[in-house]
């Protein structure tokens, strides 16, 4: 390789490693909001399980709660939950082989994709319920929140039956585990039930509608916000390695262009002490 071609290549690779060390810069302090919103979304979740603990008995002789509390339904509704953009490692292979595998075992289901990542990974596929006249493409706790309203009629008239949600749970910086999970049927979990009272202020039946429309949205809210950091995780990860092994090229350039260069000088003075000799 010329010594020109190699100047290039160096020219190249920094400029490709400033972009890769901004892209890692950006992820992390992204990063960094996302982890303190998914803390407090999981205490948030925590309470709305302790509240539903608490409904236990009361909640099977509502008759506007029960929709939530069975699986009867034409067709189930799968909610998947995909990267926004590239550039982040496996996880978005790993999301789509996990959605893969859901989708072989369900019949004809109904699909409704955030991330255009996996919306482009499932195009051939059918995409967003025409039933949920909803803005997907900026996704926020409103966003959501009107989602569960949109559910809820098709739950009460039975056209929805489960609730399935695909996603990425967020372990820690280096580790993203995928999963699949039913959200409705609602069970709910809490390791903080102390009592069996129940005091209703309204009525049970007027509370538990706007409970489980709040719930199914904090939950939606939540997979969304755990998605999106694992993602991010991902990508600082990425640039980071792709930061290191840029330092590690130059490196190996810089050597082989000093080589190059040194051996292009002896070349040239042996030339000249030749000449010098040959004109004696």
């Amino acid at each position: 390789m010329s010594l020109k071609e190699l100047r290039r290549r160096i020219s190249s690779v920094k400029s490709t490693q400033k972009i890769t060390a901004a892209m890692k810069m950006v992820a992390s302090a992204k990063l960094r909001r996302l982890q303190e919103r998914v803390h407090f979304g999981h205490d948030y979740i925590e309470r709305l399980n302790l509240i539903g603990s608490h409904l236990g008995k009361v909640s099977q002789d509502i008759e506007t709660a029960s929709p939530w509390l069975n699986a009867e339904g034409d067709q189930d509704l799968i909610i998947i939950f995909g990267a926004e953009k590239g550039l982040c490692g496996s996880f978005h292979s790993n999301l789509v082989r996990k959605i893969n595998q859901v989708l072989e075992e369900h019949s004809n289901p109904e699909l409704l994709i955030f991330g255009p990542k996996a919306a482009d990974a499932l195009k051939d596929k059918q995409t967003q319920n025409s039933s949920f006249n909803i803005d997907f493409t900026k996704p926020s706790a409103q966003t959501f929140l009107n989602l569960a309203k949109a559910i809820e009629p098709l739950k009460k008239s039975k056209k929805i039956g489960r609730i399935h949600l695909i996603g990425s749970i967020f372990k820690n910086i280096l580790t993203q585990q995928t999963y699949s999970k039913i959200l409705c049927p609602f069970v709910f979990e809490s390791t903080q039930i102390n009592s069996d009272t129940n005091i209703f202020e309204p009525s049970a039946d007027v509370f538990l509608p706007h409970f489980f429309t709040q719930y199914l949205s904090a939950n939606l809210h939540q997979a969304w916000l755990e998605t999106l950091t694992g993602e991010m995780a991902s990508r600082m990860t990425a640039m980071d390695n792709a930061t290191r092994n840029a330092k590690d090229m130059l490196s190996d350039l810089s050597l082989e262009y000093n080589r190059t260069r040194q051996a292009q000088i002896t070349t040239e003075l042996t030339e000249i002490i030749a000449g010098s000799e040959g004109a004696q």
